[in-house]
């Protein structure tokens, strides 16, 4: 009986050094300081209740060792409220007190986000079968776009015996923001612009906004000389995109990006289509109370994006969630391939399935900035290190690390040396346009970087 017992206990033993053996190794093979992650708590919190942000989801996810499996989502968080308000009392003017949790799936609006995940990632896949090249005229495919030109009056034509030069603008130039196109419209006076032709309901103001930049709007600088941010650069490249393809940028990019990577709730929401991409119980985080006192949820922020283009646009509108985001993330940093279990008996089995989405070589060339264009600080659809860079912070690896920032709070950061991508969604805008989380990037982005042993 006592020999029995002294089996027993060694086996328990040598069972629990072999998981302590086993813990040690996953520690050594994520290499992440978890415990060090309790700062990047602090920060949030430090501003939800500054007022900053009601709430906040973080998403941490490394590279897959293999370079081709889904990364291993190291950390995953929400804080405060996705809701503190369902709108204003019409009688009182007072906001509704409505307060509601934020759960780790909430859908956000990711504002510019769209810039990078939905129109450059469907820029990719053009470029890679040959629809599109980068240096091509924007005019090959919206006729009659207007290249830049020079001003020289005519005094000055003849006293230097030579026409004012004009320059075409390219798909590089508005994937870099160097086109010198504005950085936005002015929505009202746009839209009082058209609706004198007829009823502003049945306009179709997608049209006439591709018409107004193709002939009217200004070309402030020569292109390839100046960076300049601008949602026009995108909406440009959503109309070439739909002319070359006979597709609607949304349908286009659910087609050849998300449905492959098997996202579960990244969507455009198309206002003028009868059915919504969205379940009624989808936690939506919505943004700001509008002046009719109603609380903007599921449709984009963004007023070109939302009145203009009606939900579908190529500088804003896309929905998602930190997981979505993480699965986009493993494919970029693995140059393209993700696996997935196979499905059925075989999944079960431990059989995976290789879905190769993009180029590795697509992928290396959006990521890197172009020749000549070096001193911009941005890639193609990516920021590497321009002004708007914020959500880089100080310690990732400078000219490997891409990013993008969202105005109503969401970010994306990928060190791709390191292999490590960091989602940041808040929704800063909620609810009303007062808060700022630039600071709270950096100081994620730096406390993310020191947690990688």
């Amino acid at each position: 009986m006592k020999r029995a017992a002294i089996i027993i206990l060694s086996i328990i033993v040598a069972a629990a050094v072999l998981w302590v053996a086993l813990c040690a190794g996953c520690n050594r093979r994520t290499g992440f300081d978890t415990a060090r992650m309790e700062k990047a708590d602090s920060a949030v919190m430090r501003a939800i209740a500054a007022g900053e942000t009601p709430g906040a989801v973080l998403c941490v996810v490394k590279r897959a060792d293999d370079r081709e499996s889904m990364g291993e989502i190291l950390y995953l968080k929400a804080y405060g409220n996705m809701q503190v308000c369902s709108g204003k009392d019409p009688a009182t003017g007072e906001l509704i007190a409505d307060t509601v949790a934020m759960p780790a799936d909430a859908v956000f609006d990711l504002a510019s986000v769209s810039k990078c995940l939905g129109t450059t990632l469907a820029f990719m896949r053009l470029v890679e079968d040959g629809l599109v090249r980068l240096d091509d005229n924007v005019s090959r495919y919206i006729p009659g776009f207007e290249p830049w030109e020079e001003e020289l009056s005519p005094k000055e034509q003849r006293r230097q015996k030579r026409k004012p030069e004009r320059v075409p603008i390219t798909v590089r130039q508005l994937l870099t923001h160097t086109s010198g196109l504005p950085a936005a419209i002015h929505v009202p006076s746009f839209l009082a612009r058209y609706e004198q032709y007829g009823d502003s309901v049945r306009l179709n103001y997608r049209d006439s906004l591709v018409t107004y930049l193709a002939h009217d709007a200004a070309r402030l600088s020569k292109p390839g000389e100046e960076f300049r941010y601008s949602c026009l650069n995108f909406i440009t490249l959503q109309a070439l995109l739909e002319r070359v393809t006979g597709e609607r940028l949304d349908r286009y990019a659910a087609r050849e990006i998300f449905r492959p990577l098997r996202l579960k709730n990244t969507w455009y929401n198309a206002l003028d289509d009868a059915e919504r991409p969205y379940m009624p119980d989808t936690p939506i985080v919505p943004t700001e109370v509008q002046e009719d006192g109603t609380l903007l949820r599921g449709e984009v922020h963004d007023p070109t994006a939302r009145i203009v283009n009606r939900g579908v646009s190529g500088n804003a509108g896309l929905f998602s969630t930190a997981e979505d985001m993480a699965v986009i993330a493993s494919m970029l940093m693995n140059g393209g391939t993700i696996t997935f279990p196979a499905d059925g008996i075989a999944g079960k089995l431990g059989e995976k399935e290789r879905v190769r989405v993009l180029s590795r070589r697509a992928v290396e060339t959006f990521f890197t900035a172009p020749e000549g264009y070096e001193q911009f600080g941005r890639a193609l659809g990516w920021d590497v290190e321009s002004p708007y860079a914020s959500g880089n912070g100080d310690l990732f690896t400078p000219h490997r690390t891409v990013n993008h920032t969202g105005y109503t709070g969401p970010s994306i950061v990928m060190d791709l040396d390191e292999g490590v991508a960091v989602i940041l969604l808040a929704n800063r805008v909620h609810p009303y346009d007062t808060g700022s989380v630039g600071r709270l990037r950096i100081e994620i982005a730096d406390i993310v970087a020191s947690a990688l042993e």
